[in-house]
């Protein structure tokens, strides 16, 4: 792996040639962004996309009637379930959730759509503790809640990973960022607690913990924590996490009773059923199964091939966190692997990666940056837009992996394993906290 070095500068009298100086003069911020993105060319082009998200949704409002955009969609995309999971926890208890006629006749009464499937609740009881408040709130005013809060949580997280107000901005004006928000999902959520779990670790080790253990509520991205816990000897953080995941399941025991945990437990049996039928959207998972399942590959053999690179991702963290003294690093390779362990991530938890992206950013800058690496954020930044594309084509997948390839070349780099940092026999090198 090699370092990018600067480049001399051109003397006066060098032009572009003809090609790239035409496109430079048509289109300078784009030509900016392809090549060396500085300071001004960032701010101008998140600028840019700020304002474009904003009249984009601003006018998505206007032109719908009481939130219907047509017969097929919604302002708020998944929001409406939440919302309507909230309704009907409160109106007929925990159990009716796992319902399927239940859920989609609720949701079919507060928005008149030409449903092709039926929706269903695939979230543990413990998610009832965060959707339940928006019960008492009108659909505008509690969509514009979630949106704020899940927003704040994520910025408050990546915020403390550097004390510079450019990668924030970026990140949040990314188009993964605007899928996230425009699916009215859990992608913001889910990158607070990926971000506090694997940034925090031997440094607040209490506040990683809680974060790794409310991350239950999306057990699916929790499966490379405590690998790295385990291997970095972070044991406050590990009892942290099992003790603030044992509190939210026995509270959710005493509030809505065990039943909600057997028709929870029921409906992920079904779901995996469901994840083999062709109707099934493979296509928008950031997974190999979403990849493979979506070029035709047989679910068996998908989800095998599933387990062995989750198998891999564990030996690759394990490996990270036991080796490498830097929180950085180890803040890369987990949230980069969380993603991808699991068959079952779509795309719009893609804010995950934003965590590390912004530390290679980070590490770009303070110790150079490897070579295509700030080219490769910048794409990175503008093709989540494409997503998630014909259902045919695992576009979501594949750049999921390029986000992790990418990351895996910065931990690796600076970080290289071979066998002796997977053996427990010599002392953990590793921060114990």
């Amino acid at each position: 792996m090699t370092v990018e070095t600067a480049s001399p500068a051109p003397s006066p009298g060098d032009a572009p040639s003809a090609p790239s100086g035409s496109f430079a003069a048509r289109y300078p911020l784009l030509y900016g962004l392809a090549t060396n993105p500085g300071l001004k060319v960032l701010w101008a082009a998140s600028a840019v996309a700020l304002l474009l998200y904003g009249a984009t949704f601003a006018r998505t409002v206007l032109a719908s009637k009481d939130f219907v955009i047509s017969d097929i969609a919604v302002v708020g995309g998944d929001f409406t379930t939440f919302w309507i999971a909230a309704k009907t926890l409160l109106a007929d208890g925990p159990l009716a959730l796992y319902q399927p006629d239940t859920l989609n006749t609720r949701l079919e009464a507060a928005f008149p759509l030409s449903r092709d499937v039926m929706l269903f609740w695939q979230y543990p009881p413990t998610f009832y503790f965060i959707v339940a408040p928006l019960a008492f709130l009108s659909y505008p005013a509690a969509l514009c809640g979630w949106m704020a809060v899940t927003t704040s949580a994520a910025g408050g997280a990546l915020a403390i990973l550097w004390r510079s107000r450019t990668p924030l901005l970026v990140a949040f004006a990314s188009a993964a960022a605007w899928q996230a928000w425009i699916t009215g999902q859990t992608g913001f959520l889910t990158a607070a607690l990926v971000t506090l779990a694997a940034g925090w670790a031997d440094r607040r080790p209490v506040i990683a913990g809680i974060a790794a253990g409310l991350l239950t509520v999306k057990p699916q991205l929790g499966l490379l924590i405590p690998v790295a816990y385990a291997a970095a000897g972070c044991w406050r953080a590990f009892g942290a996490a099992a003790v603030t995941a044992i509190l939210l399941a026995g509270l959710s025991v005493v509030f809505f009773g065990v039943e909600s945990w057997v028709g929870f437990f029921e409906a992920m049996g079904a779901q995996g059923a469901r994840l083999s039928l062709s109707s099934f959207p493979q296509y928008k998972l950031i997974t190999p199964y979403g990849f493979l399942t979506t070029l035709g590959t047989p679910a068996g053999l998908a989800i095998f091939i599933q387990g062995l690179v989750a198998l891999a991702l564990a030996a690759f963290v394990f490996g990270v966190w036991r080796k490498s003294l830097s929180w950085e690093t180890r803040l890369i390779a987990l949230a980069a692997a969380t993603p991808l362990a699991a068959p079952y991530v779509f795309y719009y938890e893609a804010p995950i990666f934003f965590a590390a992206m912004i530390m290679l950013a980070k590490c770009g800058i303070e110790r150079g940056w490897l070579r295509f690496e700030k080219q490769g954020l910048m794409a990175l930044w503008i093709l989540p837009a494409f997503t998630p594309g014909p259902d045919w084509l695992p576009i979501s997948a594949l750049i999921a992996f390029a986000a992790f390839g990418l990351c895996a070349c910065r931990v690796l780099h600076d970080c290289p394993l071979d066998l002796r940092d997977y053996s427990f026999s010599t002392k953990n090198k590793g921060l114990v906290a």
